[in-house]
């Protein structure tokens, strides 16, 4: 395990309880950082098993940070918007008394699996664009900004797709987005590298999560197969064949956060079971 500690993380997009980011940031607080969580006020459904357990979003995962005996924040923030951003880093601050980690996790899936460009409403493009490389531009810019002024270095890790490194038929403005990411994370690596600040990125592949399912559900709906169906291809393509678990994720992001990476920056790092070696 990644040793981080003394370091204080901020984790975008952590309000899912199958989520990547809740498993990001009870990976890093388990590695020793002290944690704020972040996502947006809730507004629309929330899944039916968050309902039978109570699930509170960024609220239980702050709980829970806590009982691994980690000091952690919530702070709502809505990444598209520059003040909210603002308030989320100068919270951060003021609650835990510095920044070293920022994990920019926060997205949306534009209709990913049944979108194809000519059918998009412009609406939603802007919006994907506006949360998946706006928001990742905004959280970043913001953090960075901190952590250069106190000197003392840090890391950004970003999270991309393998829809990010080719492009997929019918994933609306998710793949533009997730390879924007990638640029911007080699773009920011080359800036802020004489600042001691580290800037990387991974690609989940199929990851067991709500997202993921409701992609799985696009695609069925969109070519008449069964759900399961889909579920089941998916993993047929992988090498290792299963989908990823959150945790998997959350290992590679700690990895990238801590100083056992302190010799890697500008980099994107395929976790997807094999699916894609380039």
């Amino acid at each position: 395990m990644a040793d981080l500690t003394g370091k204080v993380a901020v984790i975008t997009g952590a309000a899912r309880y199958r989520g990547i980011g809740r498993a990001i940031a009870l990976r890093l607080a388990r590695d020793g950082a002290d944690v704020v969580v972040s996502a947006r006020t809730q507004t629309g459904a929330v899944p039916e098993h968050e309902q039978r357990m109570g699930w509170e979003g960024t609220a239980s995962l702050v709980a829970e940070i806590r009982q691994l005996g980690r000091r952690a924040e919530c702070i709502d923030c809505d990444v598209t918007d520059r003040d909210q951003v603002a308030a989320l880093i100068d919270g951060t601050v003021a609650a835990l008394g510095r920044l070293d980690i920022i994990v920019n996790n926060a997205g949306v899936p534009s209709g990913a699996g049944a979108s194809p460009i000519i059918d998009m409403d412009d609406d939603d493009w802007f919006h994907t664009v506006d949360v998946n490389l706006n928001g990742v531009y905004h959280v970043s810019k913001a953090g960075a900004r901190a952590m250069v002024s106190a000197g003392n270095g840090g890391a950004i890790v970003n999270l991309s797709s393998t829809a990010g490194r080719v492009g997929m038929a019918n994933y609306g403005a998710y793949s533009a987005t997730k390879f924007g990411v990638i640029g911007l994370t080699q773009q920011m690596a080359a800036e802020l590298a004489g600042e001691g600040i580290r800037v990387n990125c991974i690609c989940p592949g199929s990851t067991d999560t709500d997202m993921m399912d409701g992609t799985f559900r696009r695609v069925a709906g969109h070519v008449g197969a069964d759900f399961d169906r889909i579920k089941k291809g998916v993993r047929r393509q992988v090498p290792l064949g299963r989908q990823g678990d959150v945790a998997e994720q959350a290992a590679a992001v700690a990895f990238l956060a801590s100083d056992d990476a302190s010799y890697i920056t500008g980099q994107t790092l395929n976790v997807d079971g094999g699916l894609r070696m380039d």
